[in-house]
């Protein structure tokens, strides 16, 4: 590891650590380890700006009273002065700022064009697939208890964006996802589709139990 990334980790680590489970440490080594997976399919890629924008992309919800939207926006800016002062060049920090800020699922028309650095491809992948599986729920369920929801509410109606995250209605709409649209490398979408399998049968038990039938 690089001096620069040993000084990131020691700025960042503490600010992290403000924000719940799913958007802390743990979260961002976890993309970085999976930047590393879905990267060897491919010749060439920074994996320095990927190590960035993994210990970075999430800064936007120590701005946030609630939800998601425009935290990707967020980080991206916080991201620059702090990137600066560890030394990074200004054509790297280019890089990281379009990563960060395109992990976002707004971005979703940008990211099939497959005309943009490999990387963001690669780290959207790596950040998205934390959202799937057992660790999927995991972090779902860790985000709404930061603002203290129920754990299931059937008012709350079906959308892919709910402003506190965590319920199984947001759950619903990930198994809505097209997976060969929604990832972008060979390994995410492979990775993505075993895991969206597990979360349905957790719906599925979690139902019927919560509806007194097991």
């Amino acid at each position: 590891m690089k001096p620069w990334q040993k000084k990131l980790i020691k700025i960042v680590s503490p600010l992290l650590k403000k924000l719940e489970p799913a958007h802390g440490v743990d979260h961002s080594e976890r993309v970085f380890k999976y930047c590393l997976i879905f990267a060897k399919d491919y010749q060439e890629v920074d994996k320095e700006a990927l190590f960035a924008a993994a210990w970075l992309h999430d800064f936007g919800h120590l701005k946030l009273k609630n939800g998601m939207d425009l935290h990707g926006y967020l980080s991206a800016n916080l991201a620059g002065s702090i990137l600066k002062g560890v030394g990074i060049s200004e054509k790297k920090l280019g890089l990281i700022r379009q990563i960060i800020r395109m992990h976002e699922g707004q971005y979703k028309k940008e990211l099939s064009k497959n005309k943009l650095p490999t990387e963001v491809l690669i780290f959207h992948d790596a950040d998205k697939i934390e959202g799937v599986g057992a660790l999927g729920l995991a972090r779902q369920f860790a985000f709404s208890g930061r603002f203290g929801k129920k754990i299931w509410d059937p008012n709350v109606s079906r959308n892919s964006f709910l402003p506190y995250g965590g319920n199984i209605s947001a759950l619903h709409t990930i198994l809505d996802w097209d997976i060969k649209k929604i990832f972008y490398t060979k390994k995410g979408k492979k990775m993505a589709k075993n895991r969206k399998e597990f979360m349905r049968l957790f719906i599925k038990r979690f139902f019927q139990e919560w509806n007194f039938k097991k």
